[in-house]
């Protein structure tokens, strides 16, 4: 009788750890990233996207060499 109350509260304190260090988990915060570059637009397209990234030709913005080489040949 004695051995089968201590496996029992044995096995409650397991399973309370567990739930503990997964509810833990779920807590954490996310890591956010944050970026701080600006933004344009596509002259072709109008995506935005990080001036870093963007393809700047005849003071226009493009998010591609193909957009702007198809905004060159445009009438």
């Amino acid at each position: 009788m004695l051995v089968r109350l201590i496996f029992v509260l044995l096995i409650v304190a397991i399973v309370v750890m567990v739930m503990r260090r997964v509810r833990v988990r779920g807590d954490v915060p996310r890591k956010r990233v944050n970026i701080d570059a600006k933004t344009v637009r596509c002259a072709h397209c109008q995506v935005y996207l990080p001036t870093h990234d963007a393809v700047a030709r005849d003071g226009h913005h493009y998010c591609s060499p193909a957009h702007a080489d198809q905004a060159r040949h445009r009438p």
